[in-house]
């Protein structure tokens, strides 16, 4: 029965571990405070502004990454590596995607989408 238990708390152990390690994507708005990344969104209220920086990045699984690939609304970063940063307008949302490629050969999509408003 230890046995059992033991064998079930590795498998659901690694089952987190695994999922902790996937890829994703995190963007911040940029904004007058200390700005942090957040997963798959982001919004910020920046206050008169008409536009504002949206910076995304890519995290990978773990594995070497060979190139990223962005599209989209990042599609004019082209293939400028793990992050991406371009200029947006208030009270619209902006979907980056991007493609990681590994140096494996393996690879995978992801994507968030950065907003803001002027505060009005």
């Amino acid at each position: 029965m230890k046995t059992l238990i033991a064998s079930a708390a590795l498998l659901i152990g690694g089952l987190f571990s695994a999922q902790a390690s996937a890829d994703s994507m995190e963007c911040y708005v940029d904004t007058q405070a200390y700005d942090q990344f957040t997963p798959n969104r982001c919004f910020a209220l920046v206050y008169g502004a008409r536009s504002s920086t949206a910076v995304f990045r890519v995290v990978g699984n773990g594995s070497q990454i060979d190139s990223v690939i962005w599209s989209n609304a990042a599609s004019s970063c082209g293939t400028s590596g793990t992050s991406c940063s371009f200029e947006i307008r208030a009270f619209r949302p902006y979907k980056a995607e991007a493609t990681i490629l590994y140096s494996n050969g393996s690879w995978s999509k992801v994507s968030a989408t950065a907003s803001f408003e002027d505060g009005r």
